[in-house]
C-alpha cells in the first residue's frame, strides 16, 4: 500500500533533469552514431501518431484539389459547349452560304444558256404572298435599278412571272401560276404555238382552246414564243404533262408544268429584252433624216 506521505521530486528538479538529459543526448548524438537505433525505434513508434496527425491536412487538401479541379471541369465543359454552339452556328451559316453561292451560279449558268445575249439582274426574294390563291411574290429591286412593270422575271430553269407593281427598291412580282397570268409559248418539237395562262393554286399551266388534233405530247417543253415583245424568245415556260384529248370534243384539255421552281423561290433575274426590242419605233412622219445622205 502506497503511503500517503511519500515524497516526490519537486517539478523544477524534473524538468532540470529532463533538460540536462537533452542536452547529454544531443551531445552524444553530435559525436557519433550510438543513438542511431534508438533513432530508429522512435520513429517506428511514432509514425503512427504522425499519420494521425496529418490525415486532417491531408483530408483537406485532397477536398480542396478536388473541389478546384470540378470547378475547372465544369468551366472547361461550359466553354466546350459554347464552342461547340458557335461551331454549329458557323457550319449553318457556312452551309446556307454554299447554298446560295449555287443557286447564285445557277441563275448565271442559265443566262449563259439562253440563245440571245440579256441583260439580267438578280434579285433577292424578300417576301412570299401567303394567300394560296395569289401568286406574287416581292424581291429587293425597284425603280432606283431601273425595274419596269411587265418585265420578264426567271429563274436559274425557267420564266416564273413579271413584274406587277414597281416601288424606289422593291417590286412585285406576278407568278406564271397565278389565274391573271398569261404568256405566249411554243413546243420546241412541233412549233405548236399557244397561250399558257395560270390556273392558280395547284401550281400548274393551262394551254386553253388547243384542238383535239393539235400535234402536242405528254413531255413536250414550252419556250416562250416572243410574240407578245415582253417575253424574249424561247426561254423556257413549262413541259406538257397531262392531255386529255376529250371524244367528240372541239378542243383538248392541255396542261403543264412551270419549268422555274415556284415553290423555293429565293434569287431570280429580272431581264430586259434584247437592245432592238426596246428601241422606240420609227415614226414614219418624221422624214428621212436616218436616210443616207445623197
Amino acid at each position: 500500500m502506497p503511503s500517503l506521505f511519500r515524497r516526490r521530486p519537486s517539478l523544477a528538479l524534473r524538468v532540470l533533469l529532463a533538460a540536462l538529459a537533452a542536452l547529454l543526448l544531443l551531445f552524444v548524438d553530435q559525436r557519433g552514431a550510438a543513438l542511431e537505433p534508438l533513432r530508429g525505434v522512435a520513429l517506428t513508434l511514432l509514425h503512427p501518431l504522425q499519420q494521425a496527425v496529418d490525415l486532417p491536412f491531408r483530408a483537406w487538401s485532397w477536398g480542396a484539389d478536388g473541389l478546384r479541379e470540378r470547378q475547372a471541369l465544369r468551366e472547361e465543359i461550359l466553354a466546350l459547349r459554347e464552342d461547340r454552339r458557335y461551331l454549329r452556328l458557323q457550319v449553318q451559316t457556312l452551309a446556307a452560304v454554299q447554298a446560295e453561292n449555287q443557286r447564285l451560279r445557277a441563275l448565271v449558268d442559265s443566262v449563259v444558256r439562253t440563245p440571245q445575249p440579256l441583260r439580267v439582274l438578280i434579285a433577292s426574294t424578300v417576301r412570299v404572298s401567303l394567300d394560296p390563291y395569289v401568286g406574287q411574290v416581292q424581291v429587293d429591286k425597284g425603280l432606283m435599278h431601273g425595274v419596269f412593270i411587265g418585265q420578264p422575271v426567271l429563274d436559274a430553269d425557267g420564266v416564273i412571272g413579271q413584274v406587277l407593281h414597281v416601288a424606289a427598291q422593291t417590286s412585285q412580282v406576278l407568278l406564271i401560276t397565278d389565274a391573271r397570268h398569261a404568256i405566249p409559248v411554243k413546243s420546241i418539237r412541233s412549233g405548236v404555238r399557244a397561250i399558257a395562262s395560270g390556273r392558280g393554286p395547284p401550281g400548274a399551266l393551262d394551254l386553253p382552246f388547243l384542238p383535239n388534233h393539235v400535234d402536242i405530247e405528254v413531255g413536250d417543253v414550252l419556250v416562250t414564243s416572243g410574240l407578245d415583245d415582253v417575253f424574249p424568245p424561247n426561254l423556257p415556260v413549262a413541259m406538257v404533262s397531262t392531255i386529255n384529248r376529250i371524244g367528240e370534243g372541239e378542243f383538248a384539255e392541255v396542261q403543264a408544268t412551270p419549268s422555274g421552281h415556284l415553290d423555293r423561290i429565293q434569287e431570280v433575274l429580272l431581264v430586259w429584252p434584247p437592245e432592238a426590242a426596246v428601241e422606240p419605233p420609227v415614226d414614219p412622219s418624221a422624214g428621212p433624216a436616218d436616210s443616207p445622205v445623197q
